[in-house]
Formats: C-alpha cells, structure tokens, sequence
C-alpha cells in the first residue's frame, strides 16, 4: 500500500515534491461559491491542488468545505466527491441546505448528493488506507482526473497525537500523510481539501495547529475567524490568506463574508 511504500524521511524533511509538482494540475479554477472567499483567491486554487482551511473552532471551516461541495457539484455534472470524516460530524442535512439555498429543484438536490461518497476515519492509518485507495475509488466510479474532489475534515484531529512530538515515529506518521496527499494530487490530479484547527494565545491572532513543519503541504493556506460578537444570523467570518504558491509571500490578502440562516454566502456589506 501506499503508506508502507513511502520513503521515511529524516525529521526536517517533509516532502512535497508531488504536492508543489502536480502533473494533472490545470488551468480550471475550483471555485468556493463565496465571492469573497473566491475573490481573495483571484482564481488561482486550481485543479489537483491541495488547499487546507484553518481556524479556531466555530470560525465555518465545515460550512465553507459544504459549499465547495456543492458549488463543484452543481458546476460539474462528472465530479465526484470523496468525504473523509474524523469527527463523525459530516450533516448531510447542511449539505441539503446549502443545495436548496442555490435553487436546486428536490430532485437535483438528491441527484447531487448521490455523488458524494463518505467515510468515518478514527486513526492515521485508517486515513492512509483510504488516501491510498483513492485510484480505485476513482476507477470504480469512473472519475476522470480534475473531476474528484477529496476532503478531510478535520486531518489535525488525527495528527495532534505527532505535531510536536520529537520521535522518529511522530515524524514518519506526518510525513506518511504529507506525501499521500502529493500522491492524490500530484499523481492521481484530484483536489484535496482539508480543515486544521487554529489556537491563539491573546485571542486575537491564530496560528495554524499543523504547524511551521506542515506549512509547505498545502498550495493554498486559508485562515478563518468569526467575529465573536455575533449572537444570531447572519453571521460574520473573516478569511485571510496565509500562504499561496500564487502570490508573493509579503502581499497580505483578506476579506470578510456573511452566512445566513438559509446557507447563503454574501460578502459583507
């Protein structure tokens, strides 16, 4: 399998050649559905690139994934969608929502959520397996490349145990997980998208969970907030961009949106 199969690095390793250098990368953009989340972006999340979602808890990192869902499903009739659960929290009720909200008719809504395919994952190797599996799950639905979306929610959930840990294990198990999700994108061209938890020591400015090590996996590092004085919809979040293959590592991007009852997304105003 995949994960028995990857070299180990030394600590202060981590590879990412795969992850930076992805064949199947092309020129279509994959679009959140949040024109604010978009806009930041300025198109460049591309397909067969890995973006990570980071935040505190609460901050809509689930919520923001389910729109992605739904805006690929809706945009793509051939894409399919591989949702990897390490919380058991995956609602398809929300995933409803947010189709309805985007006036699908009931069928269409059901149409769609039959294309996505979900997993419990409780351990790092039960993870590997399936990151590991995904060539047969794309073969089996017969899932083109650029037209498989993978998402982790929440991947530090599974890696808490070794972030920070000093032994040689703790490092193998991070860069075990670090190179499937190259091989995924980089090899098998799907997009992956993982949420990460995000901690502050002075409640005002958060850093990514999966730490300085990991910053080099995703091509794309997203940070989420919500702004803690909202008591009732819509709610106001906050997006900032914290690394980006396409942009210069000094330019500061930010943005803010809304969320409403009804699973609508608008920037505010």
């Amino acid at each position: 399998m995949l994960h028995t199969r990857l070299r180990a690095n030394l600590p202060g390793t981590l590879s990412t050649e795969s992850t930076t250098a992805c064949k199947f990368q092309s020129q279509k953009s994959i679009l959140f559905g949040c024109p604010s989340v978009d806009g930041i972006l300025g198109g460049e999340f591309r397909c067969g690139q890995v973006v990570e979602l980071c935040g505190p808890p609460l901050s809509g990192k689930t919520q923001l994934s389910l729109k992605l869902i739904a805006t690929a499903l809706q945009e793509n009739e051939s894409c399919r969608i591989f949702f990897m659960d390490t919380c058991g929290q995956f609602n398809p009720q929300r995933l409803f929502d947010i189709l309805s909200a985007a006036n699908c008719t009931p069928d269409e809504v059901q149409r769609h959520l039959g294309r996505v395919d979900i997993a419990r994952v409780s351990t790092c190797e039960r993870l590997l397996q399936l990151l590991d599996s995904c060539s047969d799950w794309a073969a089996t639905h017969a899932v083109a490349p650029g037209s498989a979306i993978v998402i982790i929610d929440i991947l530090h959930s599974l890696l808490a145990p070794f972030v920070g840990g000093k032994s040689f294990s703790d490092y193998r198990f991070l860069n075990a997980v670090g190179q499937a999700l190259g091989y995924v994108s980089g090899s098998l061209g799907m997009t992956v998208l993982y949420t990460n938890s995000a901690f502050s020591s002075d409640g005002r400015s958060y850093s990514p969970a999966l730490g300085t090590y990991w910053s080099s996996i995703p091509h794309h590092r997203l940070l989420l907030t919500r702004n803690k004085d909202d008591e009732s919809f819509p709610l106001r979040f906050g997006v900032e961009v914290l690394r980006s293959i396409s942009m210069p590592s000094h330019k500061h991007t930010a943005a803010e949106f809304q969320l409403d009852t009804e699973g609508h997304f608008f920037p505010n105003a």
